[in-house]
């Protein structure tokens, strides 16, 4: 258990937690859930699968692995998961010139990591496509670069925007799609009975298939949001999170509910 998690220990207090994402990153929202004293209910939303048509991704990757960008930019664990599948290589460090990696926060940082891919940048707080972009223009140097992005196939422009303007260019491949996972009625009825007291919604995606599968919810359920943009997302399908994250990760997203549902008697707000 980290000394985070120690510091959290029991501040869920049982509460029923729906972690709505599968695989190995399923397996660590769950596991702090418990660290929190909560009780996981395991049971993904939505599943990842290879893009429609592969062979851009592997033809991006060829030309990352030839020198042909400046900067490789990775927005989730699963693009650098899916970049590291086709073949795409750590870039040699001792190399003058040699192109840069960037991750959009801690868990897409350690998933790329694991690929032998080591980040030379990351936002600071923000961990966000905006929060990327502003650190990204923050580095000194006015010359345009050349960027690559492997993203979802549902992914916005925000990033890509935001650097063109600024003069460079941005390479955008589909590295991966989200689909509806399939349906699991004995999850949906105990949402609908008020037996889950909260849900985490961590992409756009997730927040369409809560408002799909469980709408309307009973009012005791708490939706707890990885940051504003899914937040958004949820309002768009007339949904309301009841708690945002900020720093969009997992462990500020459950001592936020952990502190909503149990405030400190002192009267401090979540942080």
């Amino acid at each position: 258990m980290s000394d985070e998690d120690r510091a959290h220990a029991d501040g869920l207090r049982d509460a029923r937690v729906l972690v709505t994402r599968g695989g190995a990153a399923g397996e660590r929202d769950a596991e702090a859930v418990r660290v929190r004293g909560g009780l996981a209910v395991r049971s993904p939303l939505t599943v990842i699968a290879p893009p429609a048509d592969p062979a851009p991704l592997a033809a991006a990757a060829a030309a990352w692995n030839r020198g042909e960008y400046d900067w490789l930019l990775v927005t989730s664990a699963n693009a650098a998961d899916a970049f590291a599948a086709v073949g795409a290589r750590p870039p040699h460090r001792s190399e003058p010139g040699a192109p840069r990696v960037a991750a959009v926060g801690p868990a897409t940082a350690d998933a790329l990591r694991a690929h032998g891919f080591d980040p030379d940048l990351a936002p600071a707080a923000d961990y966000s496509a905006v929060g990327l972009a502003e650190a990204l223009l923050a580095l000194p140097g006015e010359a345009a670069l050349r960027f690559l992005l492997p993203v979802s196939e549902l992914a916005d422009r925000t990033l890509e925007s935001a650097l063109e303007r600024a003069g460079h260019r941005i390479d955008r491949v589909s590295a991966y799609r989200t689909q509806p996972a399939p349906r699991d009625a004995a999850v949906e009825s105990r949402v609908r009975a008020g037996d889950i007291d909260v849900i985490l919604v961590l992409s756009a995606s997730g927040a369409r298939e809560v408002a799909r599968r469980f709408a309307p919810l009973p009012a005791e359920v708490q939706l707890a949001a990885i940051g504003a943009p899914t937040a958004r997302a949820l309002a768009e399908h007339g949904l309301a999170a009841g708690v945002t994250a900020d720093p969009h990760t997992v462990a500020n997203l459950l001592d936020r509910v952990a502190r909503a549902r149990f405030p400190n008697p002192s009267g401090g707000s979540p942080r």
